[in-house]
């Protein structure tokens, strides 16, 4: 995974200095972290570097500063180890040093996002793919103006997975005929490979699919990973 931006590990002795500060042992998992890379990130989740006088501009933000800053604003044993610029931030609610925690800044609540730190890294790391993905399709289909499908009879049956956000399903496209191929597998052996041009999937799929409250799946991958997009938002994409 890509996370690095550029800075030096910390050293046992520095990172027991700060465990000093702050009054506790960081948790184990941030902690190895630290020792391999000092300032990194995930998708747009900056973590808070500790000081290093070597690159003392880098490290001003470092996780002592931002945990002894408005403390009060947060709830108690919550401590803070990332932000996104959007006010809402990572952390722990200690004494519990596993589970990765968010707080929600609109909802001024708190909820568990990850088990521990290294399956958080793996969710963001996905979803990175997964952009990369549609993003993919968008430029794929615009260029080739084909759009792909898998489709259990010739005029219906489009293949489709429940949704993990809403109560509906999420119908899956793809921009080349080897990533609809690629998911002939489980079930979907014997699924039609269909081709539909851009402006019919554009003028006539994604109103229709606006209208039933369905969601698209771009490019997916064979493992059927990939994000819940929106069909007014594919829509607004391939009109640009």
């Amino acid at each position: 995974m890509e996370h690095q931006i550029g800075l030096p590990f910390i050293t046992e002795e520095r990172l027991q200095e700060v465990e000093a500060e702050l009054g506790f042992s960081l948790p184990s998992e941030l902690r190895a972290y630290f020792k391999k890379e000092n300032k990194f990130e995930a998708g747009e989740w900056q973590f808070h570097p500790i000081k290093d006088e070597q690159y003392i501009k880098r490290t001003w933000e470092d996780i002592v500063h931002v945990n002894s800053t408005d403390a009060e604003d947060y709830p108690d044993g919550f401590f803070r180890i990332a932000a996104d610029g959007s006010g809402d931030e990572l952390g722990y609610l200690l004494p519990d040093a596993e589970t990765i925690i968010l707080w929600d800044h609109e909802e001024q609540e708190l909820f568990p996002v990850a088990p521990t730190l290294a399956a958080f890294m793996e969710q963001e790391q996905q979803l990175l793919d997964s952009a990369m993905q549609a993003d993919e399709f968008f430029e794929t289909v615009l260029e080739t103006e084909a759009v792909y499908g898998l489709s259990k009879l010739k005029q219906s049956g489009w293949a489709y997975c429940p949704s993990n956000q809403e109560e509906t399903d999420v119908l899956l496209f793809f921009s080349t005929e080897e990533g609809a191929r690629a998911c002939q597998t489980d079930g979907w052996e014997n699924y039609h490979l269909i081709r539909l041009d851009l402006d019919v999937f554009r003028d006539g799929w994604l109103p229709n699919m606006i209208q039933d409250g369905l969601y698209c799946g771009l490019n997916w991958d064979a493992s059927l990973q990939g994000l819940e997009l929106n069909p007014e938002n594919v829509l607004e994409e391939l009109e640009g």
